[in-house]
């Protein structure tokens, strides 16, 4: 199933945050994560996100939270200037599935590129996923539980000034985030 767009949303109705994602059937598939999943979830993201970047694969270790915050900067800013990342409405969708997240995958695509796999454990939706849509994808996620009643504070990695333990252990390398 091919991904034309997507956008997210809080619902305070329902206490999740709502991935909707696009086909090109222009059906909507909205994931719902919870407040448990994505406490789980954002160690990985922030890991993955700094594995996947060249820069800081080539940089010593005492730059590597500058060339984050920088690689991070960028890719908003770029996202915002093209409209891929904007708080613009979106057009309603004809017809849209709910699905309760259970499962979520940040998995190696056959080019070699990254995708990021959203399942209810019957249903899955793999969208591709380059370094800096990944970098986007975290902000929109992060401004949303901020703006949420969940009370969290997610920061990166590097926004960590002191090693303190993360929020929730991050699940083994190549191994699905689960409910």
């Amino acid at each position: 199933m091919g991904i034309s767009q997507y956008h997210m949303n809080y619902s305070a109705d329902e206490d999740r945050i709502f991935i909707f994602v696009r086909d090109h059937d222009d059906t909507e598939h909205a994931f719902g994560l919870t407040r448990r999943l994505f406490k789980v979830l954002w160690p990985v993201l922030g890991k993955t996100v700094q594995e996947m970047s060249e820069t800081v694969a080539k940089t010593t270790p005492d730059m590597k939270k500058d060339v984050l915050r920088l690689e991070q900067q960028g890719a908003v800013s770029e996202a915002i200037q093209t409209g891929a990342l904007s708080n613009n409405p979106v057009p309603e969708a004809d017809n849209r599935v709910t699905y309760l997240v259970k499962t979520i995958r940040i998995g190696d695509a056959e080019d070699g590129s990254k995708v990021l796999t959203l399942s209810d454990d019957k249903r899955s939706m793999n969208i591709p996923i380059s370094h800096d849509q990944l970098i986007v994808l975290c902000d929109a996620l992060k401004t949303l539980v901020v703006k949420s009643d969940w009370n969290l504070d997610p920061r990166y990695p590097w926004e960590n000034d002191d090693p303190a333990e993360p929020a929730a252990a991050p699940a083994a390398a190549g191994q699905p985030t689960r409910h």
